[in-house]
């Protein structure tokens, strides 16, 4: 059984005039974060380090994220699939700094297993084809973000 699962997503937090001419509040806990399995409320981008896809040191208020997966089934009880990913995304502070062309690529592949009383786990390896700002300012080059492994809690669609 094979199955096949694309997934968009886009998000935009503004603040909101009211009628004080006041504006309202986004706390830091709303705003978008992106990297790796996205845990604990972060949004996955699976080959990229856990949450550091994206501005430096704070989180965004624009997000573009797509997922393309393509499952296949190994066994049906006990539920074990292997699959292969492409991922690209990326956040951005405001919408006036947006470029939906930088988005962060990666692709790789991942097996899935259901255990009962535990729900599923799985086990991804991904290779982010193009440096972050978090690389960029820590390393001090544009080389690929290379490659990461991640351990799986749950379905990512």
């Amino acid at each position: 059984i094979f199955t096949i699962s694309q997934i968009f997503k886009m998000g935009i937090l503004e603040k909101i005039d009211n009628n004080n001419g006041e504006r309202s509040i986004i706390p830091p806990s709303a705003r978008f974060i992106m990297g790796g399995t996205g845990i604990p409320y972060g949004e996955m981008l699976r080959g990229y380090t856990e949450n550091k896809v994206g501005p430096i040191s704070q989180r965004g208020n624009v997000m573009i994220k797509y997922s393309l997966e393509f499952r296949m089934s190994l066994s049906e009880n006990p539920t074990i699939y292997a699959l292969s990913f492409f991922d690209m995304g990326n956040i951005w502070t405001g919408f006036d700094v947006m470029d939906p062309f930088d988005l962060k690529r990666s692709a790789g592949l991942g097996i899935r297993v259901f255990i009962p009383m535990l729900g599923m786990l799985g086990y991804d390896i991904g290779y982010g084809f193009d440096a972050t700002d978090y690389d960029t300012y820590i390393n001090g080059n544009n080389d690929p973000h290379g490659w990461e492994y991640h351990l799986i809690f749950g379905m990512p669609f």
